[in-house]
Parts: structure tokens; C-alpha cells; sequence
């Protein structure tokens, strides 16, 4: 199959797998309204920044990473993804159309053909065979993993990975440098997309490229080691200015992600046996431990898959090597092989069963001590490569057909995915060791990553590279292109989402829910027309404060008039602000409870003015009653307040100098 056949079957499965979005491209969002408004505001900024420079605002650069939320917070655009990659790419759309939301899902939508097209790209380099790279896109660009990611674009734009390895893998083929630079682009492509991925390719990009280099027989070859070396220094040259808000952030001494908020969104083992319940063949059945970004089941295919290409390798490789005499070593090669599939077993046993004893006729072991069976598993397996030439030929991979490297990366983020602390079944699992504490407290960055599982996309990744090497040894067979195909088909269906689902409310219990229409351009909206007529120095305080709901809403309809907030939504939030939540959220409803002194209706006022607030938005349709909007307006009138206009059901009122 010709790339180009292979996009257009890859974007039309795009358009039906997430279905009824392409019917609604400038109107609705995917998914909930939450992080994909926050994404849209991002995007927004800057194009709005872009704009500014592009009219001669050279100042644009010097606030680029300070936004209009969390004011007077500096690098507010650092609490979350930066988005750089996707709002180079989305450019283009917004500046002829000016919607966010068409350019927000274009962006959406290009994420699962451009992951499939990069699979395809790098699966078919390695086997020589387009249907083997079809069948890698799919398992790639329609994962399963996706749709419990739907509301992330930032996790859904991992299509870069598989470019970086085709440029590496075609300039060990040819050597040529324009090889090195695609690597080196779409690695940096990747590093701005999500920092998740930034941090997880500095991982396991470098035992890859090591690996691959050493199947070669290439370790002392400069040249194979000169096209890893232009990549990375062309990803680290491009990536490294996008890394400042990060570092000031802390420097100004915003903390680490606190380790039990990463417990919490780490994976429990049996998350791998437990379905998105959108997809719509196995949400229904496979419900087995349900928790926040905690639906990490793959699918049988892709494991089918993987089998397949283990075995494979198995019988393509073993039977060439040099038969071990009979003997001591042969019967200590097989007490030691034994000994390393029952260990494997009992570990599967152990993790993903929850079993605790392993019963072999009149003999019980225990397989609760997780350091026992790892040691006990490595020890079988150095002494088994030691003894065994056969086994050395089955682990030594063909560099085109890197089974068991594939099988390693994909065993090792399974582990990572379950965080600082391994729990089975609910149930803390101490004796297990965690790799990922080991991130968490060594590697630059690691402590600012809130949720370890979302390095389950590079287990799609690795399971879908052994799919495509599975479909390349099969469609060598007779009837493989049969088999493969009900496969391909079969997958699709176990993957299927549709119809997904689009605009989803959060609630924001106790106040009232949302109900307005989503606005294409903030800048079309009433309330946004409204407060882009106040002056650009304004500051505004929106209350209610600290619903997530409408912190989004009105964070996303900002777009439109870009005034400095002290509000703010994003994946973290400055000290100061969560300290200003902790203040306000409770003070309307004690306000007109009449629980508040003077004295203490004064400090917040004098706390607001302390944040640089000039003006103040009292939305009384949040509320359910009327009462906390008319003591707002009553406190406001005693300060010395202004009412300006009311637009709808908000009032605002311009704070006295």
C-alpha cells in the first residue's frame, strides 16, 4: 500500500471512528468541556501573541509566557502544556478563519492520521511491505488508549515518535543527513507537543538507539552514531528556549507535584484489564477496577499480535543455533528456561490476577514478594543466556525486525505506568519495586508529571511496531493476507468509540449548570464584547471563584477580550492563586449568611486590590439563589463600587482607585 492510499483510508476512519465531531467542526468540541476549552485558550494566546508581532508588537516576545490568568502571577503558561507544535500547526487554519473550535479540531482529528501515517511510514521501512505498515497505523493511530485520552490533545499528539525512529533507522540504511534532520525535527515536533513525552523520550530513546546500534555490530562505527548525535542536538536546540517558564516557575519556588497526587493517577495493575467504557465493544464487559485515567486494556489484537511476533522470532531464530550437547548444560539450559516462564507466569499471575499463592499440586508458593520474583526472574535469565547459545541467538535481535527490544519497551512503561507505589486490585503492593520513584526523584522534570500512565501511548507504540512486524512474518504465509485482514477488522471494531461524545458539561454542583451555547469566536459573545470595551490595563475578578466549570468557561470566552484575570484554569495554579481560592470561593455564601464582621468583609477587599484587581464580575446566575449575588452587590456598593453595565445575568462593577 502507497503512503498516500494509506493517509486517505487513515483519515476517513479518523472522521467515521470519532463521529458525530466532523458533522459539528465549527461548532462543537470532543469530549467534555474542560481541558479541550483550556487547549483552545492556549492555542488562542498564542496566535494572539503571533498577531501582535506580526503588527509590529515586538513586545509580544517579552509577555509571551505571562497570559491573562493567575494575575499578577508571572509564566502563567507554564501551569500546563505549551502547545507550540500544535499551534504551529494550527496557524494556517485560525488565520483564515478565526475559529478556534475548527482549529482545535482539525488538530484533533490530524492526530490519529498523522500517528497512523508515522507508523506506517516506520513499520514499512522496517519490513519492506506497505500492508505490514497499514497494519502498524492502525494499531497506532486508532489505539485503544485514545479514546480514554479524548478530552487530551496534548497525550492524543504523540504522532512524532514514529517519525523520529524512521529518520534514525533510514539514516543507519543510507546515511544521509537529511535523514538526521527529519529525526531531529519531528523529535523536537514531539518535545513541544507534551512534556509528558519530552521526559519519556529522554528516557527510552537512548537504550533504543544504543540497542539498535549494537544489533548492527555498528558501536564503534562514528557514522552510526553521528545521526542520533545531529537529532538530538537539533531537538535540544529547538526545545530548550520552550523550557523556560518551566525553570522560572520553579525558581520562583512553585513545588513539585506533591507525591501522593502522583499515587493517586498512577495505574493500578489491573487498569490493564480494565476498558474505556466508550468503547463499544468492551466498555460494557470489561469494567474490572474503574478509577481516573485508570482504563489502560490494549485490546486482544494488538496482544494477539505481539504473540505472534514473539513467536515468530522464536521459531525463526531457535532452531538456527548450535544445539546445546547433551549434558549438564543442556538439562541446567532447561531447569533454567522452566525457571523463567514460571516466574514470568507467576509475576502475570501476581500483577494482573491479584494472586497471592500459586498452587502446583501439593506444593504452595507464595508470589506476593515482588523483589523476589524480578531477582528470581533476572537470575534465570542471565544464567539461561550463559549457558544456552540458542537462547543468546532468540534475544539477539535482527535490527530490522527488533522483536525482542519492542517486547522490553513495551514491559518496561507497562511497569512505569504504575507510578511511585505498585498497587494490585486497590490494594498497596510494597514488596513490588517502583521504576517510576526512581524518575520521580532523579530525572529533571519527572517530579512535575501528575500521571504516569500516559506513557501507555508509548506501549501503543511498541505493540503496534510488533503488530506490523506479526503482519509482515504472516502475510508470507499462505492465507496470510486473509488473516491478516479479519485482524485489521477485528481491531477496528474493539477499538470503535463512535459516536463519540461532544460538548459535555461538567458539573459544578452546588452552583447552577451551564447551559450557554458554545461561541465558535469568543470574540462574538456579549460578556466578551463587554469587557473588551474596558481599558487594557484592567484586571478582573470573576465570582463565583474557583469552579472548574466556569473557571474554563470564562478563561475560553477571555479569548475574545484578553483583560488580565486574577481567575485562572490550568493543570497546575500558582500558590498565591490557590491561597486567593481558599479566601474567596466561601465568602459570597457567608456574606449572605451575615457570618462576616466588617472587619473581615475589609481584608478580602483589601486582599482583591493586593491581587491588582480593578474591576469585579458578579455572575448571579452561577448561583442557585439569589441571595449571594444581591450581598455581593451590597458589599460592593458599601466599597465604593461602580456598577458599569450588566450583560445577561453578569454584573461589573470598576473597583475605586
Amino acid at each position: 500500500m502507497s503512503g498516500p492510499a494509506a493517509a486517505a483510508v487513515y483519515t476517513l476512519l479518523a472522521i467515521a471512528w470519532t463521529w458525530p465531531l466532523s458533522a459539528g467542526l465549527t461548532t462543537d468540541l470532543p469530549w467534555d468541556l474542560g481541558d479541550s476549552l483550556l487547549n483552545c485558550w492556549i492555542l488562542a494566546w498564542h496566535f494572539h501573541q503571533a498577531g501582535r508581532v506580526l503588527h509590529g508588537d515586538l513586545g509580544a516576545f517579552a509577555d509571551w509566557w505571562h497570559p491573562n490568568i493567575f494575575h499578577p502571577a508571572p509564566y502563567g503558561l507554564g501551569q500546563s502544556e505549551l502547545l507550540v507544535a500544535q499551534a504551529l500547526q494550527g496557524a494556517p487554519v485560525y488565520a483564515a478563519t478565526g475559529n478556534i473550535l475548527l482549529t482545535y479540531n482539525l488538530l484533533f482529528l490530524s492526530s490519529f492520521v498523522v500517528s497512523a501515517l508515522g507508523a506506517f511510514l516506520l513499520v514499512r521501512s522496517l519490513t519492506r511491505n506497505g500492508t505490514a505498515g497499514f497494519v502498524a497505523g492502525l494499531l497506532y493511530g486508532f489505539a485503544l488508549y485514545r479514546v480514554n485520552q479524548g478530552p487530551h490533545l496534548q497525550v492524543l499528539s504523540s504522532q512524532w515518535f514514529p517519525f523520529v525512529l524512521w529518520g534514525l533507522h533510514a539514516w543507519w540504511q543510507d546515511g544521509r543527513l537529511r535523514h538526521a534532520w527529519l529525526a531531529g525535527g519531528a523529535l523536537a515536533l514531539q518535545n513541544l507537543s507534551n512534556g509528558y513525552f519530552l521526559i519519556y523520550a529522554a528516557l527510552w530513546l537512548p537504550p533504543y538507539v544504543l540497542a539498535q546500534i549494537a544489533l548492527r555490530g555498528r558501536l564503534r562505527d562514528r557514522r552510526a552514531w553521528l545521526g542520533p548525535v545531529i537529532a538530538a542536538a537539533i531537538g535540544i536546540v529547538i526545545t530548550a528556549p520552550f523550557l523556560v517558564p518551566y525553570l522560572q516557575l520553579r525558581r520562583l519556588g512553585q513545588p513539585a507535584r506533591p507525591m501522593a497526587a502522583v499515587v493517586q493517577y498512577s495505574a493500578d495493575t489491573w487498569a490493564w484489564l480494565t476498558a474505556n467504557d466508550q468503547l463499544r465493544l468492551w466498555g460494557s464487559h470489561l469494567q474490572t477496577f474503574v478509577r481516573p485515567e485508570g482504563d489502560l486494556f490494549p485490546g486482544l489484537i494488538p496482544l494477539l499480535l505481539a504473540l505472534v511476533a514473539v513467536g515468530f522470532a522464536w521459531a525463526e531464530r531457535w532452531p538456527g543455533g548450535q544445539p546445546t550437547r547433551p549434558g549438564v548444560r543442556s538439562w541446567l539450559a532447561t531447569i533454567l528456561a522452566l525457571a523463567a516462564i514460571g516466574h514470568v507466569v507467576a509475576i502475570g499471575l501476581a500483577l494482573f490476577a491479584g494472586l497471592q499463592r500459586l498452587h502446583l499440586g501439593p506444593l504452595t508458593l507464595s508470589i506476593t514478594d515482588g523483589r523476589r520474583l524480578l531477582t528470581g526472574l533476572a537470575i534465570a535469565l542471565v544464567g539461561l543466556l550463559a549457558t544456552s547459545p540458542r537462547a543468546r541467538r532468540l534475544l539477539r535481535d535482527d535490527p530490522q525486525r527488533p522483536v525482542v527490544l519492542w517486547v522490553g519497551l513495551a514491559a518496561v512503561t507497562v511497569w512505569l505506568s504504575f507510578g511511585p507505589v505498585v498497587h494490585i486490585g486497590g490494594r498497596t503492593a510494597r514488596t513490588w519495586p517502583s521504576l517510576y520513584a526512581v524518575i520521580y526523584d532523579l530525572v529533571p522534570g519527572g517530579d512535575a508529571l501528575r500521571v504516569p500512565p500516559r506513557i501507555a501511548m508509548v506501549t501503543a507504540l511498541a505493540l503496534s511496531v510488533l503488530g506490523g512486524l506479526a503482519a509482515a512474518s504472516l502475510l508470507r504465509r499462505r492465507q496470510g493476507t486473509l488473516v491478516t485482514g479479519v485482524l485489521a477488522v477485528a481491531f477496528v471494531a474493539e477499538s470503535w468509540p463512535a459516536p463519540v461524545p461532544v460538548n459535555l458539561r461538567i458539573d459544578p454542583a452546588p452552583l447552577r449548570p451551564l447551559t450557554e451555547p458554545l461561541p465558535p469566536r469568543p470574540a462574538d459573545h456579549p460578556l466578551a464584547r463587554a469587557l473588551a470595551a474596558l481599558p487594557p490595563e484592567a484586571v478582573i475578578l470573576d465570582l463565583p471563584l474557583g469552579a472548574l466549570p466556569y473557571e474554563v468557561w470564562w478563561q475560553y470566552l477571555s479569548i475574545g477580550h484578553w483583560r488580565a484575570r486574577l481567575n485562572g484554569f490550568s493543570g497546575d495554579a500558582p500558590p498565591a492563586f490557590l491561597a486567593l481560592v481558599q479566601r474567596l470561593a466561601p465568602f459570597p455564601d457567608a456574606l449572605a449568611a451575615g457570618t462576616l464582621d466588617e472587619a473581615e468583609q475589609a481584608a478580602v477587599l483589601a486582599t482583591i486590590r493586593a491581587h491588582g484587581a480593578t474591576h469585579v464580575l458578579v455572575h448571579a446566575g452561577a448561583w442557585p439563589s439569589p441571595a449571594p449575588a444581591a450581598a455581593l452587590r451590597t458589599w460592593l456598593q458599601r466599597a465604593g463600587a461602580s456598577p458599569l453595565s450588566t450583560v445577561g445575568a453578569t454584573e461589573i462593577w470598576r473597583l475605586p482607585p
